[in-house]
């Protein structure tokens, strides 16, 4: 056999090789799964070059990329009976792509059922819960992050395991009131309002009321304290003044008592006093004697 038929009959070969195993190439991003006759036979997760017998295998493609969803937006009623509207979005993407081909095969099936598990969960979730645990002023009672993050693990749950979906995100776009219950709401954030400031006014008052006793205690003290150091004082003066008097009286009975009579006569007679005395009067002997020792000089 010359070297030129060997080359050919290799040739051909090579190609009916080829031809039994037809290429294909899976591109990022991207899953493949082969089946045969309808039947998974493999699953590519990675990119790269990969084989499949012409005719026979059928390569079914499966986008891989993180998805995003919005489902419709829905009313629900929540524990107290009061209607709210919500709309939620997903972020999500295939985890496994053999199950997510199993169940739903296209995105718009993985669609649909996803926004029935959200609403469905949220609507159990909404209705387990007050009003006032989705809108009010008080932050304490707020739980709408909660109810959130509880409907996101429930459905991340169902959708792995249903139809093996991975929702990496759930979040509520949009929480609002049907048009016949705003006005109902607006008057309860008014009225839960003007409770928090009669709160603070009362507070305020009587924070006030606290100040003003602890103040008029304060001064009373003050002034009670004042009072006992004037009287100390002046009974401190007082008995200083006495004892003064008393030392007078001791060095000079006659001068002292001169003294006094003066005294006596500043405190009965003024501009418009008219004071008729016996001759013995001790007050007219002050004025006619004088003080002591005078009578003796003359």
């Amino acid at each position: 056999m010359s070297l030129r038929r060997a080359a050919g009959i290799a040739s051909v070969v090579l190609v009916v090789g080829l031809a039994a195993f037809s290429p294909f190439v899976v591109e990022a991003g991207q899953f493949a799964i082969v089946t045969r006759l309808g039947r998974p036979v493999a699953t590519y997760t990675e990119p790269g070059l990969h084989f499949r017998i012409p005719v026979v295998d059928q390569v079914v493609r499966i986008d891989g990329r993180l998805l995003l969803t919005e489902p419709p937006v829905s009313e629900y009623l929540t524990l107290d009976k009061k209607n709210v509207i919500a709309r939620p979005f997903l972020a999500w993407r295939v985890k496994d792509p053999l199950r997510f081909l199993q169940t739903v095969l296209l995105r718009e099936a993985a669609e649909a059922r996803l926004s029935a598990v959200t609403g469905s969960e949220l609507g159990a979730a909404l209705g387990s819960v007050p009003f006032e645990a989705l809108v009010s002023v008080d932050a304490q009672k707020m739980r709408l992050a909660t109810i959130a993050e509880g409907v996101e693990q429930r459905v991340r749950e169902t959708a792995a395991r249903e139809y093996g979906i991975d929702v990496v995100s759930l979040r509520l776009e949009r929480l609002a009131f049907p048009q016949q219950n705003e006005a109902a709401v607006f008057q309860r954030m008014r009225a839960e309002r003007e409770r928090i400031a009669r709160q603070f006014r009362s507070e305020g008052e009587e924070a006030a009321l606290k100040i003003r006793a602890g103040a008029d205690r304060e001064r009373s003290g003050l002034l009670a304290e004042a009072d006992r150091k004037a009287a100390q004082i002046r009974g401190d003066a007082e008995a200083e003044a006495a004892r003064i008097y008393a030392d007078a009286l001791e060095k000079d009975p006659e001068f002292f008592r001169f003294v006094r009579t003066l005294e006596s006569y500043d405190k009965i007679i003024d501009d418009r006093t008219t004071v008729v005395l016996p001759a013995d009067s001790p007050l007219m002997r002050g004025l006619v004697e004088g003080p002591p020792g005078a009578k003796e000089k003359r």
